[in-house]
């Protein structure tokens, strides 16, 4: 049982030192490993070791596997370099538009009809503000679009949005990830080859120990291989569908501003002009105070109605023989003065 596990555990050890060699050895100058493809350099696996009396002590495991699972630190990226050059760059697109407009409704809708057209999409959009009839102290509208449109369309798609509108910032850039694809490109090959080899070992392993182990590996190799293949994934789709974003902004026109007067009978009608405006405006001022005074006058009528009524009810229920002292009063004077008169 030892020599049948040892047998095993040296297996192991020789896909791993093989899989090393294949990812940290120089690329070929044939097109086979220009593609990534290891197997010419890699000798197959025997499938039979003769057993030795004394057998070697197998090398340590942290020496052979390193964090990232059969996969060398010191990889060569020169093979993906040569790979990128012949397969064509790959080169992700960007872009930035600022444009103002007098129609608001109109370009947005202009916009959005555009990318439909050209195959795109609109990732995310935003629109705020006041329209330019309600905005007077308020900022008026402005939309925000990213937009995501093939790359074949992109430069052109551009030079259209430019047609809606004043455009005042036009920004594009690229960015080449070539290297960076064909070099995660080789890498999810090179765990490919090995999840295989690995499969083939564990398809005859027997000790229970042998195949855990495997497993383990077989494991942590499949999560590399996904995550490269996110990654591939996410490049691919940055590529085929450049990115832009949009700013709409709504303006007024500009007015022409007027010209002096030259002559003195210009300058006399147009203080003549000023002096009708500004009537007018203090009789519209004087109407508005009116109208915005009526809701207060219906409002103070309706009080002081019953308090006008109130009081003459008031001075209605006053005796009337209140007045009869002061009439008696009065002709007793006018008694004493005949009196008077007559002594």
């Amino acid at each position: 049982m030892k020599k049948r596990s040892l047998f095993f555990v040296s297996l192991v050890l020789i896909a791993v030192m093989l899989a090393g060699c294949a990812s940290s050895g120089a690329p070929s100058k044939n097109e086979g490993a220009r593609s990534g493809s290891y197997q010419e350099d890699v000798a197959p696996a025997p499938a039979e070791m003769p057993q030795a009396e004394e057998p070697a002590a197998p090398a340590p495991e942290p020496d052979t596997i390193d964090g990232e699972g059969f996969m060398s630190d010191t990889w060569d990226s020169s093979g993906a370099e040569e790979l990128a050059e012949q397969m064509g760059s790959k080169i992700i697109k960007s872009g930035y538009m600022s444009v103002e407009t007098l129609n608001f409704e109109e370009t947005i809708s202009s916009i959005t009809r555009r990318v439909q057209q050209a195959g795109g999409f609109i990732a995310s959009s935003n629109v705020q503000g006041w329209s330019r009839q309600d905005a007077r102290y308020k900022p008026m509208r402005q939309a925000n679009y990213r937009i995501r449109i093939p790359s074949q369309k992109f430069e052109q798609f551009m030079t259209d949005v430019g047609e809606l509108g004043n455009v005042t910032r036009n920004e594009s850039w690229g960015e080449d990830v070539s290297a960076k694809y064909f070099d995660t490109e080789a890498r999810l090959k090179s765990l490919t080859t090995q999840e295989e080899r690995l499969l083939s070992i564990l398809s005859k392993a027997e000790e229970l120990k042998d195949i855990i182990e495997l497993e383990r590996e077989i494991s942590n190799v499949r999560y590399q291989i996904e995550n490269l293949t996110g990654t591939l994934r996410k490049y691919d789709n940055l590529v085929a569908y450049s990115t832009l974003e949009i700013d709409v902004i709504e303006v007024e026109e500009i007015t022409e501003i007027e010209e002096k007067p030259v002559t003195l009978w210009e300058k006399i009608v147009r203080s003549f002009q000023n002096s009708i405006k500004g009537v007018v405006r203090i009789a519209e001022g004087l109407l508005l105070f009116l109208v915005a005074v009526i809701p207060f006058l219906l409002l103070l009528g309706i009080i002081s109605l019953p308090i006008i009524g109130l009081i003459r009810l008031f001075r209605r229920k006053k005796p009337k023989n209140q007045k009869a002292p002061i009439i008696v009063k009065k002709q007793q004077g006018e008694h004493q003065e005949e009196e008077k008169k007559q002594d």
